[in-house]
């Protein structure tokens, strides 16, 4: 294939990815965390926005969330605009990285599979929360200084659309203060030790040495010399990330912040590097629930991935490879700092969405050392089995290839199904259904409720108890309660196996 057909296919792919997340966004039924986010954002008063803190509330999408609802009405669709529009920049940052890092090549087409089509990301590309915003500005962010890097030129407004990107990655979401510090502090690093030239393989030179190669002609990107500018580069990506950090202080309930808010993740490191394993390569798809697949998983969890981020540090510090060191780099800035945050405030480690910025930077690290090694004869073994792994990564990937449901909450998948079915089979003449069951479930049928004007139906969020008309109850609720309270099952979800459930005759009439 010549570059011009590596580079449409690219574009190609891409499209295909966004049309597919425009389907889910209209298509997937709301879930748990989406609708606690319409109640307390959309439904409720827009000011909780500024003054109402919860785990749950992720600033910038959710602002947007209400404009977006605001202009169109109240849908899933509308709710999930934001993601959208996370998903696009996403996109297009990926593939403005990886051509950056590899040119118009197989290996820019194979690294872009990677960090576009892992399930678990592609989810966060739609569901109506901060994740997917939050990874795309990071993402944007990284190609801007990448290609900044690269051509050897701080431009004032490119540095400070990175250090606003980042900015807005943070608003979107705070888990990502990691990964932004760290991207922040390795481009205040590179800025204040000089440009670096860096070609499109990657590697960093050093300007004389350009000079030397290029026999001394006018390179057509010269930097920026700060001598001439009276301000050091790195000034105007810092004025872009303070001017988003002042408006967030000023704007975001942070004063209502406190330690306990922060409690979803892993309780210790085994639990969270399987929790990002299960979840990219143990999704969906014929191959999800096979027995060897577990075997799989763990390795890639526990030997492969950190094997990888090391040795791209390692590779990338020797080699002066910045693709590697910007990706390597902010993985290992980001686990330390988790490691801290654990043992001195006994905070959970991240674990599948609190953490999805690793997946990303874990395939580029990959893709990025089977590229570096090809150059040198002694790694060019190695260089194979990297590649090697990338595609059996990639092809993984697109086994679990899914427009139904979101894993982290695969319970909800069918619930607008079972809204329907309860509003369509109820009895008529009964002015009040009770519906009571799993927890997990009130909360989406809470808002298909609202959303259809149901106001037959009672929702109670009590544990499984008998005393209700009907009864919603995730999988691992669905048989113990039934068994327990003598329910006969009337519908089960075919994609999340969530089941609507009444009391039998018998029971009943005790």
């Amino acid at each position: 294939m010549t570059e011009k057909q590596y580079r449409l296919s690219a574009q190609a792919l891409l499209v295909f990815l966004f049309a597919v997340c425009l389907y889910r966004a209209f298509t997937q039924s709301f879930v748990f965390d989406e609708a606690l986010t319409w109640e307390h954002f959309i439904l409720a008063p827009a000011s909780n926005i500024f003054h109402f803190f919860d785990s749950n509330h992720h600033f910038l999408n959710s602002l947007l969330m209400r404009a977006s609802t605001s202009i169109f009405g109240v849908s899933e669709w509308s709710m999930r605009l934001p993601a959208l529009a996370g998903a696009a920049l996403y996109f297009t940052a990926c593939y403005r990285l990886t051509r950056t890092a590899f040119g118009d090549s197989l290996t820019m087409l194979l690294a872009l599979v990677l960090a576009t089509m892992n399930p678990l990301v592609l989810d966060f590309m739609v569901a109506a929360r901060g994740y997917g915003l939050a990874l795309a500005f990071w993402m944007w962010a990284a190609a801007l200084l990448l290609d900044a890097f690269r051509r050897q030129s701080y431009k004032p407004a490119q540095m400070a659309g990175a250090g606003v990107a980042l900015g807005l990655s943070v608003m979107a979401n705070l888990v990502f203060v990691l990964p932004a510090a760290a991207l922040a502090g390795l481009t205040v690093y590179f800025a204040r030790n000089g440009p670096a030239a860096v070609p499109v393989s990657g590697q960093i030179t050093t300007p004389s040495a350009s000079r030397s190669r290029a026999g001394h002609k006018k390179r057509k990107s010269a930097a920026i010399p700060a001598a001439k500018s009276g301000v050091v580069p790195w000034i105007w990506f810092a004025l872009g990330a303070a001017a988003m950090a002042m408006v967030f202080l000023a704007l975001a309930p942070i004063d209502q912040m406190h330690a306990a808010h922060f409690y979803t993740g892993a309780a210790d490191m085994k639990e969270s590097l399987r929790s990002f394993a299960s979840y990219s390569l143990d999704h969906s798809g014929p191959l999800a629930g096979q027995p060897w697949l577990h075997y799989w998983t763990d390795a890639v969890a526990f030997a492969i991935a950190p094997l990888v981020v090391a040795a791209g540090l390692i590779f990338g510090i020797l080699r002066r490879n910045l693709l590697l060191i910007v990706t390597a780099g902010t993985a290992v800035l980001c686990g330390i700092a988790l490691l801290l945050i654990h043992a001195v405030l006994d905070k959970p480690y991240p674990s599948d969405r609190t953490g999805v910025y690793f997946l990303p930077l874990v395939t580029l690290i990959l893709v990025g050392l089977a590229h570096e090694w090809m150059k040198k004869s002694p790694w060019r073994a190695a260089s194979l089995v990297a590649y090697a792994l990338a595609v059996l990564l990639a092809a993984e990937f697109i086994t679990e290839f899914n427009t139904r449901m979101f894993k982290v909450w695969e319970y909800d998948a069918d619930t607008r199904a079972l809204g329907d079915y309860l509003a369509t089979h109820r009895p008529q003449h009964q002015e009040i259904v009770r519906v009571g069951g799993s927890w997990q479930l009130e909360q989406s049928l809470s808002y298909y409720a609202v959303m259809h004007n149901w106001t037959w139906i009672e929702l109670h969020k009590e544990k499984p108890v008998a005393g209700f008309d009907y009864y919603a109850l995730t999988p691992w609720d669905r048989d113990t309660a039934e068994q327990k309270l003598g329910l006969k099952e009337i519908y089960r979800g075919p994609i999340s196996g969530s089941a609507l459930a009444v009391p039998q005759p018998s029971v009943a009439g005790r």
